[in-house]
């Protein structure tokens, strides 16, 4: 169980960048979608706009809740999950950023 909080604090890092970029995804689509040309492109989400307190609890409060719950489970887990989570990371990570800049 010998795990390196090295990579544990830069998972964190990285949990911490996710929860800001889900803050953003959801600030950018409501202020975006004020002005005719923009559309939520995610067929999952539409629905959900039209609720402005349940689009800001699926898209910031409920992955926020997640994500605090890997955040402090991480210097307990082992050296597997600490790898999955920050290649998990990496990925979302790149997708969210596209998704902002997009």
């Amino acid at each position: 169980m010998d795990i390196d909080m090295k990579k544990v604090v830069l998972c964190r890092q990285k949990i911490l960048l996710m929860i800001f970029l889900n803050f953003s995804d959801w600030l950018c689509t409501v202020t975006l979608l004020r002005y005719d040309g923009f559309f939520e492109a995610n067929p999952l989400m539409v629905n959900l706009l039209d609720k402005p307190l349940l689009c800001f609890f699926v898209k910031c409060i409920l992955p926020f809740i997640l994500m605090s719950y890997i955040f402090y489970a991480l210097p307990v887990s082992s050296k597997n999950i600490v790898k999955a989570v920050n290649i998990i990371m990496i990925v979302l990570g790149a997708i969210y950023l596209l998704i902002n800049i997009l």
